[in-house]
């Protein structure tokens, strides 16, 4: 046989490659109706882990391992992908305002461009107005300066973990969860045109997304990091100082609204590297079909608190998703603890909980109960 012989057999396996591959899609997305139907989450790492093992059990080469993991996370992340997309539209719809979309104020951090405006515009839609705040305090204060209806605030990262400094203000604050929204980040570095990767010598961004960027900076060690208020803003920076050495951290939607030249995409350490959004206002509201609840707990510093205060929720089998502690201001050695539970505030069984948890003298406040789409 020829190269081109043996070419052409490979055109007729990718055609047949693509028509499983699509067929496993809707297979997926059919998954994905059922899970929302019956209030589960998207993400099952336990069946992704699973199908990854016994696709490298069944594997006979020459592909090794390493390409087989490689190739089905693509294949299970592009299946999430479109279930998520599938399940956007009826959810983002189930979030109630006050207020017509076209006149509602939305505050978020960073300068125009940021991760949080794209999120926001996911979550809300483009007639929405858009408020830029340049810090975490500024943006937790935008609805008392009445500059802003409500604020959309990165709360964890699924690389670099909880963003403390704005989960901190959202502890602080009296402002309550409306719902969420989650974002797929892509880091790219970003230079002034006319430059260069070899040129560049310091790369400045926002300290979440440098996180998200180590092992591209430890490769490239010539790159020195520059610690920032945000992503858009470093790039707005970059190409107004116009020195081809310096660089930026951000997304293409930055590049594109300042006119950056991005110079190498992908940067971020995993290819399932995503941000998630709390839609937070001063108005209490529990969505009528929420199946996720936040919550803060606030312990006695004696020993067995935090085990006595999660008994309840397990005697009851509820399940519990998140549990955060952080250090109470102003009262050294003693913790709150952030908690996410699935269910409603309106359930009969959290009721109990939170009642039991108050009689034991445990301050609770709930910060919301809304729709999940994680």
């Amino acid at each position: 046989m020829t190269i081109e012989d043996w070419r052409n057999e490979i055109n007729t396996l990718d055609e047949e490659l693509l028509r499983l591959l699509n067929r496993r899609a809707r297979l997926a997305s059919k998954i994905g109706e059922s899970k929302m139907a019956s209030g589960l989450s998207l993400c099952d790492h336990t069946r992704e882990r699973e199908v990854i093992e016994r696709m490298c059990a069944a594997n006979e080469g020459p592909l090794d391992d390493r390409a087989i993991v490689e190739l089905f996370r693509a294949v299970i992340h592009e299946s999430r992908r479109i279930q998520s997309r599938n399940a956007e539209s009826p959810r983002e719809q189930s979030i109630e305002l006050d207020i017509a979309r076209d006149h509602l104020r939305v505050a978020f951090q960073g300068a125009p461009g940021a991760f949080s405006e794209e999120a926001a515009v996911k979550l809300l839609g483009e007639q929405i107005t858009l408020i830029p705040r340049p810090t975490f305090e500024s943006l937790f204060q935008a609805i008392d300066d009445q500059a802003a209806d409500c604020i959309l605030a990165p709360i964890e990262n699924s690389v670099a973990g909880f963003v403390h400094p704005s989960f901190d203000q959202l502890l602080d604050s009296k402002l309550f969860i409306l719902g969420e929204v989650i974002i797929q980040v892509g880091q790219c570095l970003i230079g002034c045109p006319g430059s260069s990767f070899e040129m560049i010598r310091t790369a400045e961004s926002h300290p979440v997304a440098l996180e998200q960027c180590r092992r591209f900076l430890a490769a490239n060690p010539q790159i020195k990091k520059v610690v920032a208020e945000d992503t858009a803003g470093s790039v707005a920076r970059v190409l107004a100082g116009a020195d081809l050495t310096r660089a930026a951290i951000a997304g293409k939607r930055a590049s594109a609204k300042y006119g950056g030249v991005i110079l190498r995409e992908h940067l971020e350490d995993s290819s399932e590297n995503y941000t998630r959004f709390f839609l937070l206002s001063p108005h209490e509201r529990f969505a009528e079909n929420s199946d996720q609840v936040s919550l803060v707990i606030e312990l006695p510093h004696q020993p067995g608190a935090l085990h006595s205060a999660l008994e309840p929720f397990a005697r009851r089998g509820i399940d519990l998703l998140k549990i955060e502690g952080r250090p109470v201001k102003g009262r050294p050695w003693e913790y709150c603890f952030y908690l996410e539970l699935r269910g409603s505030a309106n359930d009969s069984l959290v009721i109990e909980t939170l009642d039991e948890l108050r009689h034991g003298r445990v301050e609770t406040r709930i910060l919301g109960s809304y729709r999940s789409i994680s």
